[in-house]
């Protein structure tokens, strides 16, 4: 079976996105925290579901500011002063109450810091006031819990060019893998899913990549059902891996490896001076991509692999890495 591109794909990925990211004026202020690269570059690509939890519980705008608080045996979700109720409980159901419309979702971009959204950022308080560490939100945490395949991120993780990289690299592949693999999920598809990867897979994580591999070889008489998801499960959560300098310098090695015995001995020369030129931090990861796709090309030789088309080049994801 033949492997497909993003591109024969007829669909944009659907990802959720925190409302006042958007722009809608949903914040306790009443005003919104819009996100410029999501509203004029994202929107590009993406089509956009915006939620906002607080206001879906029915909390009003404006409101007070709520915060999130040590409390056993879960965190509480109260206002910073005032009113004493708990809004976790009605965050958490929210989040369990939709989730099952969600599983179309190819991703999700939270916004950072909110007692509701926020991913790692969010600060919990104790019950006297004091700031004591970082956490995820209550909405977001149990969103991920009833959705843990889900590829997600915060508004702010977008201005790390390798964050915005790799979040983008998992939605694409998780798109794939919902519109291409599981409409007509068979064993062919699977493993044509884990041949197009297979190097990028190897970039984020070589022990998952070797333990896929394996589930894969030894599925004869399983279900396949069953494969497909734990398949998917080790598969987000080796591409949640983000992937070092050195470790796409390797990935740069492997394809050269590939395309060695088509070289010049000039083509060879060049090619292991520009990726150790990227080693080195002295040309981002664009320009080697770029000489080694032209030399595939050159050569026919055979460019199966998600490494040329993961994601749009329009977005330029490779020019800062």
């Amino acid at each position: 079976m033949q492997p497909v591109s993003h591109d024969s794909i007829n669909t944009k990925p659907l990802v959720g996105i925190s409302a006042c990211l958007t722009g809608s004026p949903v914040r306790f202020n009443g005003g919104h925290k819009q996100s410029r690269y999501c509203t004029e570059v994202l929107s590009k690509y993406f089509d956009f579901k915006s939620l906002c939890p607080e206001v879906a519980i029915g909390l009003s705008t404006p409101r007070p500011a709520i915060r999130m608080v040590e409390s056993e045996p879960q965190a509480k979700v109260v206002y910073s002063k005032g009113e004493s109720q708990d809004y976790a409980p009605a965050l958490r159901e929210y989040a369990q109450k939709i989730s099952p419309a969600l599983h179309s979702l190819s991703g999700f971009i939270f916004m950072q810091k909110s007692p509701s959204c926020g991913l790692g950022s969010t600060t919990l308080y104790t019950e006297k006031g004091f700031p004591k560490s970082s956490t995820n939100g209550a909405f977001s945490q149990e969103l991920m819990l009833n959705l843990p395949n889900l590829p997600v991120t915060e508004a702010g993780r977008l201005n790390d060019s390798r964050c915005r990289e790799n979040f983008m690299l998992q939605v694409y592949a998780y798109h794939e893998w919902q519109h291409n693999v599981m409409p007509n999920l068979c064993a062919a598809r699977l493993q044509a899913f884990h041949h197009r990867y297979k190097l990028i897979l190897r970039a984020h994580c070589e022990v998952r990549n070797q333990q896929l591999g394996q589930l894969l070889a030894n599925m004869k008489g399983a279900d396949i059902h069953q494969v497909a998801n734990q398949y998917i499960h080790v598969f987000m959560q080796a591409m949640q891996r983000l992937p070092k300098q050195k470790h796409h310098a390797s990935l740069l090695m492997r394809i050269y490896k590939i395309l060695k015995q088509h070289l010049s001995s000039t083509e060879r020369q060049q090619s292991m001076q520009i990726i150790e030129h990227y080693r080195q931090g002295i040309v981002p990861l664009i320009v080697p991509m770029t000489m080694l796709k032209f030399l595939v090309h050159k050569y026919q030789a055979r460019s199966d692999s998600a490494v040329w088309d993961a994601y749009p080049f329009e977005l330029g994801l490779q020019n800062a890495i």
